[in-house]
């Protein structure tokens, strides 16, 4: 079913169901169930600035990662760090390892998540994804995403959801494919844009999955 969104939202109020509003994106009202992005930022450092997660893990800066080569450098680093390593090391040094601990975890979940990993990238460029780019989002997308949440609501059945999930997949797939392109080129605004996008997809399939639960 086709759904024209200028139609949908009348006197404010967002026509998804419970829906929360949010904020407006080119003149259309956003809903924080249809199309949440929120993702949590790095947390900075004791100086207040963003650490550089590629540094902590000592991979290469860049979108493709070797997953077994990241679980390795984790495991090694872990390892280096632990606790019981250090039990003879002075307060100051054993402080400082937990801390590096603390670091590494952090960095093996970001830089292990392909949507993580690429807005760390962004930030590391200075070109984190902000409220106000709305512009980097089309309306066919925006239409594409609704589509796909009412066929969610409408689904009743473990089949149903999975061909919708495989569907959400590919979609998430081929973005991979245009972020690896797109970082290598330093095609930055490319990156953000796709970024974005896959923002979205992985709000749906976090729903998809949540649905999937709660119908078993």
């Amino acid at each position: 079913m086709l759904l024209h969104i200028s139609k949908s939202v009348v006197a404010g109020r967002c026509f998804h169901r419970n829906g929360l509003l949010i904020h407006r994106m080119r003149n259309l009202l956003l809903c924080e169930r249809l199309f949440g992005m929120a993702t949590a930022p790095p947390e900075p450092d004791e100086r207040g600035e963003t650490p550089d997660y590629f540094d902590i893990l000592g991979v290469d800066r860049a979108f493709t990662q070797s997953s077994d080569e990241l679980k390795s450098k984790y495991k090694r680093l872990m390892i280096e760090f632990h606790p019981d390593r250090h039990a003879l090391s002075a307060e100051e040094e054993k402080v400082h390892n937990a801390s590096m601990a603390t670091n590494v975890t952090r960095a093996y979940g970001v830089i292990g998540d392909p949507l993580s990993r690429a807005l760390h990238l962004l930030e590391l460029r200075g070109a984190a994804i902000e409220e106000s780019d709305s512009s980097i989002i089309d309306n066919n997308l925006l239409t594409e995403i609704m589509e796909m949440r009412e066929e969610i609501e409408d689904a009743s059945s473990d089949n149903e959801l999975r061909a919708l999930l495989l569907t959400c997949h590919e979609r998430q797939s081929k973005l991979y494919e245009k972020l690896v392109s797109a970082f290598r080129e330093e095609r930055i605004e490319d990156a953000k844009s796709d970024t974005a996008k896959l923002q979205y997809w992985n709000r749906v399939e976090e729903t998809i999955k949540e649905k999937i639960s709660s119908i078993r």
